[in-house]
């Protein structure tokens, strides 16, 4: 690249150009927060997620946020500063949808703060997902969040989590002071409840929230009725597999008969506990366009994607290197550009403005200036590439390019940009320079 003669003074009009510098904190236009699913902790994106992002992605890990009374709390924080996606550990793993919500809050400030950013992305697995969602219907006009990817999350409920009616139920008929013969089998079956509760007691208010409404689960009920913010991207990541045969074997159990006899007591069944899906949320459920909100207005079902993944629920995560791929795979978008004067070099400086999903190394930006006389095609240096913050605008991409000095003052030139990310997407740009006479 060459520079314009020194003996042509650049016009006094164009801004006076000055070095972009990277931002200290990020690589990609919005940090992303990673929210687990019901009886879990952060740990469970450890195997896959955390990996793919750092050894795939070049991102950094900024590390665990644990929100609490006291505020937040972040532990293994990123000793270069770096802070490109997050890791958040509820307090409680097994409260209430609005307890998790209002720890989301917390998260999503810290955040912004931190880091500069305008936005976020989340990423929530199950009950995580749900909770996203939830934030987004009570945050319509400020809710700060440009994605919401959620993972098997049981938006409308879940058959299993009938079962708060069954412990409670069971509970309630035991203190009605049944009669001996009914009474074992109560205890029994409380019993029975217990031994498969593991770390989550179904009676708990996350099992309470997450029943369907014909199993009297009031909230996802209502939650789904509510309006939701038009300028946010949701993604539904859904199970759909056959399961039969695992609840056939299931059906053969000495502990299914006993369930039988001792449910039929407090007239609860049991032969919908598993469901169509990913064996714990129906298809249906998982998907965010299937909510009455969205289904209400079809152009509304627009801004609402769904990928089918071959797992059942608890496998969801092993496809996390997909998962992870969807939170920044996307289209670039062209955000403008502007024409400035290097007065070290006596040149005209193109600085492009454009926001990618990816790591500025994963991308290229090339420009077509061209004239009436001739047509150059430039690729622009990974060098002059650079991630700033923009005010108002957030967190962009940002390219410069001197114009080829073949080109002329006096000469139009309409200066044609393509961007292109490491999945194949690209946009296109332009800008016009109207030349001098």
């Amino acid at each position: 690249m060459g520079c314009n003669s020194p003996r042509v003074l650049l016009p006094s009009f164009l801004p006076e150009y000055h070095e972009v510098t990277s931002s200290p904190t990020l690589q990609i236009p919005y940090p992303i927060l990673l929210l687990h699913g019901l009886g879990q902790k952060a740990s469970v994106w450890n195997k896959n997620a955390i990996s793919f992002y750092e050894k795939d992605l070049g991102l950094y890990h900024a590390g665990l946020l644990t929100p609490s009374k006291k505020g937040i709390s972040i532990q293994h924080k990123n000793p270069q500063g770096r802070m490109d996606f997050f890791t958040v550990q509820f307090s409680n793993p097994v409260d209430s949808v609005e307890a998790w919500v209002r720890e989301l809050e917390q998260c999503i400030q810290f955040v912004k703060k931190e880091t500069g950013a305008e936005k976020v992305i989340l990423i929530g697995y199950s009950m995580g997902g749900l909770t996203g969602r939830h934030y987004l219907t009570k945050h319509v006009k400020d809710h700060h969040v440009q994605r919401l990817i959620t993972i098997g999350s049981p938006h409308q409920g879940s058959a299993f989590a009938k079962v708060w009616n069954w412990k409670t139920g069971l509970i309630k008929a035991l203190e009605n002071h049944p009669d001996l013969f009914s009474k074992t089998l109560l205890e029994q079956g409380l019993e029975l409840l217990r031994s498969a509760e593991s770390d989550v007691p179904f009676h708990s208010p996350a099992i309470r929230d997450l029943r369907r409404p014909e199993d009297g689960g009031w909230f996802v009920q209502q939650s789904g009725k509510k309006e939701h913010p038009l300028d946010v991207e949701y993604i539904s990541v859904i199970g759909d597999v056959d399961i039969s045969k695992e609840i056939a074997q299931f059906n053969k159990s000495g502990a299914q008969e006993l369930m039988r006899r001792v449910l039929g007591i407090i007239g609860f069944g049991i032969e919908s506990l598993f469901e169509s899906g990913d064996g714990v949320v129906s298809t249906k459920s998982q998907t965010i366009n299937e909510l009455p909100w969205f289904q209400s207005q079809p152009g509304r079902q627009r801004i609402s994607h769904t990928i089918k993944l071959q797992s059942v629920h608890e496998e969801h995560l092993k496809n996390s290197n997909e998962i992870q791929k969807i939170s920044l795979e996307d289209q670039p978008e062209f955000k403008g550009a502007e024409i400035y004067r290097d007065m070290s070099k006596n040149s005209r400086v193109l600085v492009i403005d454009y926001i990618d999903y990816l790591p500025k190394k994963e991308c290229s930006v090339s420009v077509s200036f061209i004239s009436k006389e001739k047509s150059i095609k430039v690729d622009i240096d990974k060098g002059n590439m650079n991630i700033s913050h923009r005010g108002s605008k957030g967190m962009m991409c940002s390219a410069s390019i001197e114009f080829p000095s073949e080109f002329l003052l006096e000469t139009d030139i309409e200066c044609l940009i393509t961007i292109k990310n490491s999945f194949g997407k690209q946009c296109i740009g332009s800008k016009m320079w109207k030349g001098i006479q």
